[in-house]
Formats: structure tokens, C-alpha cells, sequence
């Protein structure tokens, strides 16, 4: 028996057809919003996760220890000066991605940060205060290099999220604090001088008895 299939679907009422279709657009829709929404992850975190450090994945921020540590390579900073910071792992966990800011004690970000391949800048408060991944490739470890504020800032800190996987990261790792010489300086020069005052007062003090 022969069927005339485009006779078929033009007797099929109207109402079904367009139902149909409806329901085809929709779940394109879908396909696609979720499409850019992974392809949005696997090239860096959002704008949303300036403050909180929080990807915007699935599930909770891990609250184990971090299979990750973050190292810098000074511990006390000058105007101008070149850091090294490691986000590395320390057991078998690799990390596909990474969001990385410096604060100061306020929790002021701190822009300094330099880019290296497939990294980017996420400009928070300010031009590169924050940098990410733009791939999500298996990582053993990332060095970027961070140029400190030229007028004094307070202590720094690193904080660093690390994204093992969609459903696995952990949130605001710390580095050690970086101290800022020019704070600790005026305290530095004002010891000895408070020393002296003590010294010169206590043999005033002998001298008159």
C-alpha cells in the first residue's frame, strides 16, 4: 500500500503541528543554554564569582583539606617588587581550573597580576585584580607572576579557588601573607629610637640619685 506522506502531514490538524514544533524549539533551547552555560565553566569563572570565589557549578565547595597549596616567593613586599605564585598540587589531584585574587587585610583586591598562556584577566574592582583559566585541561600546577603596589598597601594575601571538577573545588586558599615593608619599617626605625629615650632617661634618673 502506497502513502503519500506530505498528504499525511498536511492533514494533520494544526493545532498538533504547531505543538509539535513548539516542543522541538524548546528543547533546542535547552540544548543550547546549556551548551554555553559548560562552555562558559571550561573557559574561566564568571563575573558572579569576584566576591565569594565561588564557581557557579553544581554542588558545595569542598571543606576537606585542599589537595593544593598555594606558594608564593617572597614574604615581604616593596614597591615594584616581582612575586612568584604557584597554585601546585600536593597529592595525585590534578585541577582543571582556577580563579586567583590578592587582598590586602581590608579585603581590598589588589591588581598586579601578570598573564601567562591560557589564563585571563576576570576584572573585578579593578584592571588585573583577578586572573582564571580559558581551558580546562588537566593542571598540575600554574606561576604567574604578581608585581606588588608601588605605594603601600597593607599585607597581602593570595586567595585561590581550585576546580578539580565540576562537583569537586575548593574555595579561597590562602598563600602565606606577604608583609608590606613600608608598614613594618616606621615600626622597625621607631624601636631603637624609644630604646634610647628609655636609655638616656634611666641614666638621668641614676646620675641624680
Amino acid at each position: 500500500m502506497y502513502y503519500n506522506l506530505a498528504s499525511m502531514q498536511r492533514n494533520i490538524p494544526s493545532s498538533k503541528k504547531d505543538s509539535k514544533m513548539g516542543m522541538i524549539y524548546l528543547q533546542c533551547v535547552v540544548i543550547l543554554l546549556y551548551c554555553s552555560n559548560v562552555h562558559g565553566k571550561k573557559s574561566g569563572a564568571l563575573q558572579s564569582s569576584c566576591d565569594n570565589m565561588t564557581p557557579g557549578h553544581t554542588g558545595t565547595a569542598q571543606t576537606s583539606p585542599a589537595p593544593y597549596r598555594v606558594v608564593v616567593s617572597k614574604t615581604k613586599y616593596t614597591g615594584g617588587d616581582t612575586i612568584s605564585v604557584t597554585l601546585q598540587k600536593t597529592a595525585s589531584n590534578q585541577f582543571r581550573g582556577y580563579l586567583m585574587q590578592a587582598r590586602n587585610q581590608a579585603g581590598k583586591k589588589i591588581a598586579g597580576f601578570n598573564l601567562i598562556a591560557n589564563s585571563k584577566y576576570l576584572q573585578c574592582d579593578s584592571p588585573r585584580d583577578a586572573v582564571t583559566h580559558t581551558e580546562a585541561s588537566d593542571k598540575d600546577s600554574v606561576t604567574f607572576q604578581f608585581t606588588a603596589p608601588q605605594t603601600s598597601q597593607g599585607n597581602i594575601t593570595i586567595f585561590t579557588t581550585a576546580v578539580e571538577n565540576y562537583n569537586t573545588y575548593w574555595v579561597m586558599m590562602k598563600s602565606d601573607t606577604i608583609i608590606d615593608s613600608a608598614a613594618t619599617g616606621a615600626s622597625s626605625r621607631l624601636l631603637p629610637s624609644c630604646v634610647l629615650v628609655v636609655v638616656a632617661l634611666c641614666c638621668f634618673y641614676l646620675n641624680r640619685h
